[in-house]
């Protein structure tokens, strides 16, 4: 088959499109309709209690028999071998070592079965600076290894990651272990203090993956497997960095009518949010930002943002004590 001569065709033929895509719902409809989908919730909505540790357990349960994963990948091959435009109705998930597809997802749970490939692994073992990322994700996961690839990991603690957390009082982490991965293997990794790391592959990895939103940190942190050192951080919740992002664009466009708005964000639970809306905020409409400033300086939870706050506000008010002497 000219596989060029038949792409052209296709996008040239509207019947084949709609073909294509009344495919691709009937998947998703089938799947939502299904035993797995209609399985895994139920499961969350009787849970005994909303935490992040009785969702782990419910996930460990979910993932123990994996046989709906080796029906859901023989469904999508039967329909992309009928039709090679067919696209996987699923949230597509990809990194620098992992790609996969998102197949449940609710405000408790979502789960992912995806790839760990070997090659990019050895890419980042070879590279110049090795593998130096030591990544705590702020939230539990609960892993099954459906195919291990004879991998070797190492296990890594660090202090818990809480709404307090400070650069200056990460500490370091620290290495606790080792294992050596079997097929059908599952790991819970509460991502607050607790990670991994693979070391070594013979094969690419297959890996169910329930990541838990209930009860996460504000942050994901970063050490240096070397030194042990932190790092950085980041926003765990798309949110927070959607209020980050969003404050940036409006500073810029220089919307000052945005001002009253952004200031309904210095009372985020996220501390790191709230500095960056205030530092937003000081560039749009410094005057209309100074109150919360100063309320900000006495008053935020937050030791780094207090200091902070008061840092700039001595800065700000430097000029008019010159002026006044």
């Amino acid at each position: 088959m000219n596989i060029a001569q038949d792409l052209k065709d296709w996008l040239a033929d509207r019947g084949r499109q709609r073909r294509t895509q009344r495919a691709i719902d009937g998947f998703a409809r089938a799947w939502d309709r299904g035993v797995v989908q209609q399985h895994l919730t139920r499961a969350m909505a009787d849970l005994p209690a909303k935490s992040a540790e009785a969702v782990a357990a419910a996930a460990r349960a979910l993932l123990a028999d994996d046989a709906w994963l080796d029906r859901a990948i023989a469904g999508l091959a039967e329909a992309m071998r009928a039709d090679p435009y067919f696209e996987p109705p699923f949230r597509a998930m990809s990194g620098d070592l992992h790609a996969g597809l998102i197949l449940f997802e609710d405000a408790h749970l979502s789960i992912a079965a995806g790839v760990t490939r070997i090659s990019e692994l050895a890419a980042r073992k070879d590279g110049k600076r090795g593998a130096t990322s030591v990544g705590f994700s702020g939230r539990v996961s609960v892993l099954k290894f459906v195919k291990a690839g004879g991998a070797r990991i190492s296990l890594w603690e660090a202090p818990p990651i809480t709404a307090s957390f400070s650069a200056a009082t990460a500490g370091q982490c620290r290495r606790t272990g080792e294992r050596r991965l079997a097929d059908g293997d599952i790991l819970t990794i509460d991502g607050r203090h607790q990670t991994y790391v693979i070391e070594q592959a013979r094969a690419n990895l297959l890996v169910l993956q329930a990541e838990i939103s209930l009860d996460a940190a504000p942050l994901g942190v970063e050490y240096d497997s070397r030194s042990l050192a932190y790092v950085g951080c980041s926003a765990v919740r798309d949110g927070a960095s959607r209020i980050q992002m969003i404050s940036t664009l409006l500073r810029k466009l220089g919307a000052a009518e945005a001002a009253p708005v952004l200031a309904g964000f210095l009372d985020h639970p996220d501390f790191f949010v709230r500095w960056h809306v205030m530092r937003e905020l000081l560039g749009l409409d410094a005057e209309a930002a100074l109150p919360h400033l100063k309320r900000m300086a006495a008053r935020d939870p937050h030791e780094d943002v207090r200091r902070a706050a008061r840092a700039t506000l001595d800065r700000l008010q430097a000029p008019s004590a010159r002026k006044a002497a």
